[in-house]
């Protein structure tokens, strides 16, 4: 997925993102994997990277780093990297906590910045949450990004129950239920200021038939892959130079790429494998000079332009399903302004039978005991209240 975002980020904005790549995952697992990276500039000895701690029992590798930059006014500068991986069989950041939010945003000095990335992953309940935010201010020019990587991979066996069918038997009309949103927002100064800013969301789902993504003991006609889906969009910021054509100053553009495919050929009310891609702008024409500029954008499953919220497939009984779902956002800035990118109580979903036929969907990684996922879904929801009603940035 990360390729197709490269293409479409401004080349300002490359260097920074670059730094926050994650490395391509070493192999398949089953389990719960939160990936952070962030990078910022702060005084010598100040990282200004924030997110969840360090001190989880999940934590695998933590390849932080410091490096010096030079003076700046009465003291030293340095650029901080974030790279830290979290994994557990079960699930990364149970409690879903939100971790250090930095510096108060109207405190920053000119020329530095903070990056803000964190996440959980629950295999279990299938759900996955993240939010990455960078953030340069508008006193000064500086640079910035976070990224937040989510990802569980699990196996669902299908069993007969009481259903009367035997292992073997080809099983139709079969569901999986999805469900993510959360926001895109950027700001920025328009012309003459250099200003540009970058806020995403990748969400992937990926079904395979087998344990291995291969139809094991069953005969699949339409091949291993049960369900593909993905979403993915950018909100971006940037200044313009007024003596071209219009006058504008700065620019904000939404894109988003999207897919969605399975094996019945047939997805939710009749409609075919459908993919696409579309750029558009966002807002009114920005013509006025050293302006300030904040804009917010809505991402879900369910609305345009997946327009899903869920997918039909087919299955044998007995058969077992590979199930993996990807959960990346990330910002960037470059200049002044800001990006942020939450959607840290997002993404979930589960298997269903609509006919009620009695099957059993067996997981791979146990299910949280009734009324643990709501208790922490509620402690997230008041977490973004609270966000929500905290002051905004300077």
């Amino acid at each position: 997925m990360w390729a197709s975002e490269l293409r479409r980020l401004s080349g300002a904005l490359l260097p920074a993102l670059l730094l926050a790549l994650p490395a391509i995952p070493s192999g398949a697992f089953d389990g719960a994997e939160v990936e952070l990276l962030g990078s910022s500039i702060s005084r010598t000895g100040a990282p200004a990277n924030f997110g969840f701690p360090l001190d989880s029992p999940d934590l695998v590798t933590n390849d932080d780093s410091e490096t010096l930059i030079g003076p700046h006014d009465d003291h030293e500068d340095a650029t901080f990297l974030r790279d830290q991986l979290y994994r557990n069989d079960e699930r990364v950041n149970a409690s879903r906590s939100f971790g250090g939010s930095g510096t108060a945003r109207g405190s920053i000095e000119a020329g530095h910045s903070i990056s803000v990335s964190t996440g959980y992953a629950d295999a279990g309940s299938n759900e996955l949450g993240g939010f990455a935010e960078a953030y340069a201010g508008f006193l000064g020019s500086s640079t910035a990004s976070a990224v937040s990587s989510m990802k569980i991979e699990k196996r669902i066996t299908i069993s007969p129950g009481d259903s009367g069918l035997a292992a073997g038997d080809l099983v139709t009309g079969l569901r999986w239920v999805f469900d993510g949103d959360g926001t895109l927002e950027v700001g920025g100064k328009s012309y003459p200021n250099t200003s540009a800013s970058s806020a995403a969301v990748a969400i992937d789902l990926d079904i395979l038939r087998g344990p291995t993504g291969t139809c094991g003991d069953f005969d699949c006609p339409h091949g291993a892959i049960a369900v593909l889906a993905s979403l993915s969009t950018g909100l971006g910021f940037q200044d313009a130079d007024p003596a071209l054509p219009a006058g504008v100053t700065a620019l904000v553009s939404r894109h988003d790429s999207w897919s969605a495919s399975n094996n019945t050929g047939d997805l939710k009310a009749g409609a075919v494998f459908e993919s696409g891609s579309e750029t558009v702008d966002v807002g009114l024409p920005i013509t006025d000079e050293d302006a300030t500029i904040m804009r917010v954008e809505g991402v879900h499953t369910g609305a345009a332009p997946l327009d899903l919220d869920d997918i039909e497939f087919e299955a044998n009984v007995g058969e077992t399903l590979t199930v993996t779902m990807d959960l990346d956002v990330y910002a960037v800035v470059q200049g002044r302004g800001y990006g942020e990118s939450d959607f840290f109580g997002s993404f979930d979903g589960h298997v269903e039978d609509p006919l009620a036929r009695g099957l059993v969907f067996e997981s791979s990684v146990p299910v949280p005991e009734p009324g643990a996922s709501a208790a922490a879904a509620l402690a997230a929801a008041l977490l973004a209240l609270g966000r929500m009603r905290s002051t905004r940035r300077a």
